[in-house]
């Protein structure tokens, strides 16, 4: 392993070193005080219209007819501009400066185009420190991207971009978790490049709210389609922060410490150094309080499922995935990252990041588990958990984007991970009848060590020819992996109906590793000017292997021996490719795109121990994609359609034939005859955008079907049993084993409705859905599908007062019907609501504050001792001092009810579970935050006095 991560950080470190030399050499060419002209590219020199000051930071897009942004940049300390001109024989230049009029014109011309030199007026309704009142638009659609204006709503002092976010119509922030327009976020980037890899919760806890100027809102395509300009159905919703071009050059950031009772402590910062394109972030924290600001897959390492305490659907022989998990249990987290992102010459932009997370979670947690047997037979498991993680992550990501000449593109994105993960927990199960009578139980103790790194690169290359839309593209995709796991085990397994015990120890060493790669081609060949096709080719391999050996005490020799039935060595081929065509049209804001591929693949799976044998499969299949796009730039309204197929295959956990007994109780087995599973995506999205009164209306549905799903078959021992002549099942025990079955689908329509109300100044936000999931699954050789409706009304209304005075007050309800199919008239509906207060208030200039928030999450229906309404009431309150409100004293006490709690229900093929983990309670904190900030003045500025347009001076901006 470390002879692996050192090549790679060789290999990094020169690469590095090459790019910087080319973008030095491209450096070396510019001029001083004009504009550089590169091959193919449109540039510029902007300047205030009546001081012919130069603007800094204003913001140079590129646009389509169709309003689809092309290309994007901003000006330089000199006020220059230079973007690499896309393959579009008719561009749209808008350049925007906050305090300004836009600036807008029509480029016809090919090849490389100089502007010259662009004036800016400064916009008549704003002069002096006087803003003329009046309602700011909240923004407008620009192609299929939604743009918000930061300054249509007011965020508190000091405030966080989650702030200003969270007021946007259609964006909730629920439990860390971003959904914008009914989608979860899966991006969030600021001025267009990546903050810290692709975790959408970093930015929106570290960038100050006074920083944006715009939010946009979109679907950011797949780098192969941005650069071949044909859409290949692969999106991430992606939210876009656009800063104010004058705090685009200077320093900022805070930080904290505090203490309080119970010896709870929390400290940390961040730092951000920007100076034009060339920006470094560092963020870092240290607590016990269950906060962090990274990703939640840097907590709780491997899986909990190889420790117990976590029943896992879907069977395996072993857990090798380093996964997300939740934040149930009380967790120190010690945190680092680095950020940095520059623009290298004209042709080359650089982003890179390194983190670094060690935790030690705590969990106690209850299971409440109803499992459907038959038409009337049912049973009950409970299970009380608890469980000590020690984990520590390090993540290495970096993507560089080379636009080498006017014809070659390039765009490499290179990630390295590495974990080692320890785990200690005690579990005690029992199986009971429908009647509640105990059949068995279990007392399981648990230790696990695991380390294990995944290396991965991506890259795309895109060549254009002489004829316009004509082009040659390829993206590669290699990746490895390997995991290293030790588990020991001590188990004490009861027999109620024989009142017998009996005990069991032994270790495990589970070894795996992969290695996968992906290549496709794609040429693109105009038709006309409104329409091109595409022609694709794609091969590829996931490689995979696992070793498991099982070691059990034979405690008449006190020897441990080799346990057959639960070690296995196993490989895993699965090789598919594939060949297609695609068309696309585009007209006066009409886009069409099809594309059909014919689909090969090749299962090879080989079992070495202990048996020899081979199975090997090939599918073949025919996948159609999809994607209507409509705009009416008069009306604001927007209409998307989109159809996508796709085929997944089995993983190696779910194809090795090795017995899992973590649990004794449950027990888990994988099935090499597994298939792939053929999947059916449906979307559709409807939008309107009120520019004139600031109302917004979101529509969409969504919906899929999967042939052959990779669902679990069940089996519950009536009697003891043993599991291919070695492994003891105890009466009322389960094994599952993934299976291939029919009949998964779910659907979901969404609603979200935006209106500002006036008299209140506050904004109304009214979110509707509906769900259905239905899920097929397998109970002693019956099919069962358990169908989940879901019913769930959203309201919010947010202030837009001022920044002294912000409230919100939100409700959630949600009404869930579960049936199954095996026994209709079982009835596990259940009701939640969520309801939230928030309340800021500030009664002079932002020196003394107040905060309070307050939150009700009712459960009704759920099994016997968790229905229950919880309270958790916390409030702060400070005083901030120093010049420009830089400090901050303040007292913070969290949940002075003492309620907090988890409670949470799910729903698999043949079972529901409760689930109540313990969470922080009651303490307080004395916090001091310091706020960190300058950025550079303009030459008026530093001389004093002067004319001043409200907002930042031209070529400058104010410290804060």
């Amino acid at each position: 392993m470390k002879q692996a991560i050192t090549f790679l950080i060789i290999g990094i470190l020169l690469s590095t070193f090459n790019w910087q030399v080319v973008a030095q050499q491209n450096r070396g060419g510019r001029g001083q005080g004009t504009s550089a002209m590169g091959p193919s590219s449109i540039a510029g020199h902007v300047l205030d219209a009546e001081t012919k000051e130069p603007l800094i930071g204003a913001n140079v897009r590129l646009k389509s007819e169709t309003d689809s942004i092309m290309g994007a940049g901003v000006t330089d300390e000199r006020g220059d501009f230079t973007i690499v001109r896309p393959r579009v024989s008719r561009l749209i230049v808008e350049i925007s400066y906050i305090g300004y009029l836009k600036s807008s014109q029509v480029i016809d011309q090919r090849g490389s185009v100089d502007l010259g030199e662009i004036s800016l007026m400064g916009n008549s309704n704003e002069l002096g420190e006087v803003l003329v009142e009046g309602q700011v638009p909240v923004g407008e659609m620009k192609g299929d991207t939604a743009v918000f204006n930061a300054d249509a709503f007011k965020t508190k002092e000091n405030g966080y971009a989650e702030d200003l976010i969270k007021k946007i119509p259609g964006v909730v922030i629920e439990n860390g978790k971003i959904q914008a327009q009914g989608e979860d976020v899966q991006k969030v980037l600021v001025d267009g490049r990546e903050f810290f890899g692709n975790d959408p919760n970093i930015a929106l806890k570290n960038l100050p709210s006074n920083m944006i100027d715009q939010v946009e809102i979109l679907d950011q395509k797949s780098d192969q389609s941005r650069l071949t300009g044909l859409d290949d159905g692969n999106y991430a919703k992606t939210i876009n922060i656009i800063t104010k071009g004058n705090m685009r050059n200077g320093y900022f950031g805070r930080v904290y410490g505090g203490y309080g009772n119970e010896d709870r402590y929390s400290a940390g910062g961040n730092i951000n150094l920007f100076n034009g394109d060339k920006r470094i972030s560092i963020i870092g924290l240290s607590n016990n309080i269950n906060q962090q600001n990274f990703s939640s897959q840097d907590l709780l390492g491997v899986s909990g499922g190889a420790g117990g305490g976590s029943r896992r659907r879907g069977g395996g022989g072993g857990d090798g995935n380093f996964l997300t998990g939740n934040n149930n249990g009380i967790a120190k987290t010690n945190s680092l990252g680095l950020n940095y992102s520059d623009k290298w010459g004209d042709k080359m932009n650089f982003t890179g990041s390194y983190f670094f997370n060690h935790s030690n979670n705590g969990l106690i947690q209850k299971t409440n588990t109803e499992t459907v047997i038959s038409e009337d037979k049912r049973q009950y498991y409970q299970e009380d958990l608890l469980r000590n993680t020690k984990n520590e992550n390090h993540r290495i990501n970096a993507k560089i984007e080379y636009d080498i000449n006017e014809s070659n593109s390039l765009i490499i994105s290179p990630s390295l991970s590495w974990q080692n993960n320890k785990m200690l927990s005690d579990e005690y199960g029992l199986n009971l009848d429908q009647d509640l009578d105990s059949l068995s139980a279990a007392q399981t103790g648990n230790s696990r060590l695991a380390d294990g790194y995944n290396i991965s690169n991506n890259l795309t290359y895109r060549y254009k020819f002489d004829k316009q839309g004509r082009t040659i593209s390829t993206n590669i995709y290699t990746g490895f992996n390997k995991r290293d796991q030790v588990t020991d085990l001590l188990m004490a397994n009861r027999d109620f109906v024989r009142s017998s015990v009996d005990t069991v120890i032994q270790q495990s060493n589970a070894l795996s590793d992969g290695f996968n790669y992906r290549a496709n081609i794609t040429y693109t060949e105009p038709l006309s000017e409104k329409s091109i096709m595409s022609f694709d080719y794609q091969i590829g391999n996931n490689k995979s292997a696992a070793d498991q050996k099982t070691f059990v005490l034979m405690q008449e020799q006190n020897l441990m021996v080799l346990d057959t039935a639960l070690s296995n060595e196993f490989d895993n081929k699965f090789t598919t490719q594939k060949a297609g065509v695609g068309y696309r049209f585009s007209d006066n804001g009409l886009n069409v795109n099809f594309n059909v591929d014919y689909q090969n693949a090749q299962l090879n799976n080989h079992a070495f121990f202990p048996e020899e044998a081979t199975f090997k499969r090939s599918f073949n299949n025919v996948l159609p994609n999809a994607s209507i796009m409509y705009r009416d730039r008069e009306s604001g309204k927007n209409i998307r359609f989109r159809y996508r197929t796709s085929t997944n295959e089995p993983s190696v956990n779910q194809l090795q034939n090795v017995i899992n007994n973590n649990n004794p109780l449950q027990l888990s087995v994988g099935n090499p005859n597994l298939g792939q599973s053929y999947n059916h995506n449906f979307f559709m999205n409807y939008g309107k955008f009120d520019m004139e009164r600031s109302k917004t209306m979101f529509l969409f549905a969504t919906g899929s079907f999967t042939n052959n799903y990779i669902g679990t078959h069940t089996y519950v021992a009536e009697n003891d049993t043993l599991i291919n002549g070695e492994v003891l099942l105890r009466k009322g025990g389960q094994i599952t084993q993934p299976v291939n079955l029919s009949g998964n689908w779910n659907a979901r329509l969404f609603f979200n409705y935006g209106t500002p109300l006036e008299k209140l100044k506050s904004n109304l936000n009214l979110n509707s859905s509906v769900s259905y999931n239905r899920t097929p699954g397998m109970i002693n050789n019956e099919v069962n599908y358990n169908n989940n409706i879901g019913l769930t009304q959203r309201l919010s209304l947010t202030s837009n007062i001022s920044k002294d005075i912000d409230f919100t007050v939100s409700t959630a309800t949600t009404y869930n019907i579960v049936k199954s199919s095996l026994q209709s008239n079982l009835d596990n509906n259940y009701y939640q609501q969520n309801s939230n207060l928030q309340l800021y208030y500030s009664p002079n200039d932002g020196k003394l504050f107040f905060n309070t928030t307050m939150a009700n999450t009712l459960y009704t229906g759920l099994s016997e001792g968790f229905d229950q309404s919880i309270w958790l009431w916390n409030i702060e309150g400070g005083y901030r001092f120093l010049k420009d409100n830089k400090g901050e004293l303040k007292l913070t006490i969290f949940d002075i009810l003492g309620q907090n709690q988890s409670v949470n229900r799910s729903v698999s093929d043949v079972t529901v579970s409760d689930v109540y983990s313990n969470v922080l309670t009651s303490y307080g904190l004395v916090t001091f935050t310091y706020i960190i900030g300058k950025f550079k003045k303009s030459d008026e500025d530093e001389r004093g006095g002067g004319f001043r347009r409200f907002g930042p001076p031209p070529g400058g901006a104010r410290s804060w």
